[in-house]
């Protein structure tokens, strides 16, 4: 038996070795699991924060664009009035324009008609010039 002996003792420490060995794999097989897993759950918080500063800026540029959005409309309605004003005053121009130039018209078919007459009639062409010149004016 004594033969056997060194033949058993170096089977069971061959035996030990691998069975180390095994349990070494597993170990550090664990421990590289447990470090993914720290990874993972390290990159998922930091893309909870991302997502959580992207909100944050979404809502603030929501907030930037719908105050420029207003103040757009109000200078839209302001120009839009301010236009309506000018195409008022552009009319009564052209009305006050109008009403002139008619009445301009009227005294020289006037004036022509005076002056037509035979014998022509200067005298009343002048009094009329005289009258619009220096007399009451009507108002615009």
């Amino acid at each position: 038996m004594s033969a056997e002996v060194p033949t058993i003792i170096a089977a069971l420490s061959a035996a030990a070795a691998v069975g180390t060995f095994f349990a070494y794999l597993y170990v550090s097989r664990r421990s590289a699991m447990g470090v993914a897993r720290e990874e993972a759950l390290a990159l998922a918080e930091t893309r909870a924060e991302v997502i959580a500063e992207l909100r944050a800026r979404l809502a603030s540029l929501e907030q930037r664009h719908d105050r420029m959005k207003a103040d757009c409309e109000g200078h839209v309605h302001e120009l839009q009035r301010s236009l309506e004003e000018a195409r008022m005053e552009a009319r009564e121009a052209y009305q006050t324009q109008r009403f002139y130039s008619s009445t301009v018209i009227d005294l020289l078919e006037h004036l022509l008609g005076d002056l037509e007459q035979a014998p022509p009639n200067v005298d009343g062409a002048l009094r009329r010039i005289r009258e619009l010149l220096f007399g009451d004016r009507p108002a615009a």
